[in-house]
């Protein structure tokens, strides 16, 4: 018995030794200048899932060429601010949301996240895209899931795609919920890009 352990042990530190002495060091970080990366509704998944409707859609019937369009991806307190929208501001193109859930466990989005959007969304009339995957993240190089945080962008006629505003929410306001001028003053600053 003594001796097959031995053989298993030195057969580890064989593989371990092999591993480190083979593997490639890792590159050193340099200094990145700004990458300018040209940001289009041609990135996008060509199907969107929207919340409250079966199966999936096409990404031409929510961009549409020709319009504008708002698109503004949140998650988690600051969904329950942006769906209320146009509760507050006269919105005067169409607007998107998307639920940037992707870095949730697969159970959280399979189980609890459908409800709570679809709650969220009972009584607005505005699309908001269920980003599973994280595909429409992606196209848009967004990788922050931070709860309180939103990104606008504002998809132009022929389908190019800018960053209009960063913005952030009160923390809690999902659950905690939130008042009407703390709505205002969170969404306020996106508006002034949008006249």
């Amino acid at each position: 018995m003594l001796k097959l352990i031995n053989i298993v042990l030195g057969t580890i530190a064989v593989v371990v030794g092999i591993t480190f002495f083979t593997a490639t060091p890792p590159t050193p970080v340099q200094a990145v200048k700004e990458n300018k990366v040209e940001l289009s509704t041609k990135y996008f998944p060509k199907t969107i899932e929207v919340v409250g409707r079966e199966g999936y859609i096409k990404k031409e019937e929510l961009f549409k060429k020709g319009s504008k369009t708002l698109l503004v991806v949140g998650n988690h307190d600051s969904m329950a601010i942006i769906k209320d929208l146009k509760k507050h501001f006269d919105v005067k193109i169409p607007y998107v949301m998307v639920a940037n859930i992707s870095n949730a466990p697969w159970f959280i989005k399979k189980w609890a996240i459908p409800g709570k959007l679809e709650e969220l969304v009972k009584d607005v009339d505005v699309p908001m895209i269920f980003d599973t995957d994280g595909l429409m993240a992606g196209s848009l190089m967004l990788n922050n899931t931070e709860a309180v945080k939103y990104f606008a962008y504002l998809v132009s006629e022929d389908g190019s795609v800018k960053n209009i505003y960063v913005g952030t929410v009160k923390e809690g306001s999902l659950e905690n919920g939130f008042t009407s001028d703390e709505a205002k003053e969170a969404l306020s600053p996106m508006m002034e890009f949008l006249k």
